[in-house]
């Protein structure tokens, strides 16, 4: 039961909530007693986890449309009163391809999803996480740090808020950053 009181009314925003590892963290701040918005475009897995878990809530919301981010934080704001903390998780890793079969503009979608994204919610969010002490996890990959081989658009993508991300948002304030990997 100690557990379940950890994060008794504290709010979580997870980015890419409704599947995969987004879908754990999600079930994870729910059980510690947190209320959790699910942020996710694909609304069916994110309605069945806002079904089965008291507490969570699901906002449709595109990482890469920079208003629908906005509305995630006026809506969790709205609704809770509060944010103590984000979990940039939202990301993708495309099939292995040579980079000169890469388009740029294949680089520039997955720079959009899996930094920007991340940048831009960040950004909207300090000022609620700041007055709540709140904390930021950026949910990056090992490959982020080691490199993959046919893989050098999303290596990128994960480096830069490992390398760079982080280390910035450790000066945000009072703002604690929690980098993943």
């Amino acid at each position: 039961m100690a557990s379940r009181a950890r994060y008794a009314g504290k709010v979580v925003v997870v980015t890419g909530g409704g599947r995969g590892i987004g879908a754990g963290i999600v079930r994870a701040f729910a059980e510690s007693g947190a209320h959790v918005v699910i942020c996710d475009k694909d609304e069916s897995n994110a309605r069945v986890l806002e079904q089965q878990l008291p507490g969570a809530v699901f906002i449709r919301c595109d990482v890469t449309r920079e208003e629908d981010l906005r509305t995630l934080i006026a809506e969790t704001v709205r609704r809770f009163g509060r944010l103590d903390c984000l979990v940039n998780n939202a990301g993708y890793h495309p099939p292995a391809q040579l980079l000169e079969d890469t388009s740029a503009q294949d680089f520039r979608q997955l720079l959009e999803l899996n930094l920007l994204g991340s940048y831009t919610l960040t950004k909207l969010a300090l000022p609620h996480l700041r007055k709540s002490q709140g904390n930021v996890i950026n949910i990056s990959s090992l490959c982020g740090a080691i490199g993959q081989s046919q893989a050098l658009p999303y290596v990128a993508t994960k480096y830069l808020p490992r390398e760079h991300l982080d280390p910035a948002m450790g000066d945000a304030g009072r703002l604690l950053a929690r980098p993943q990997g």
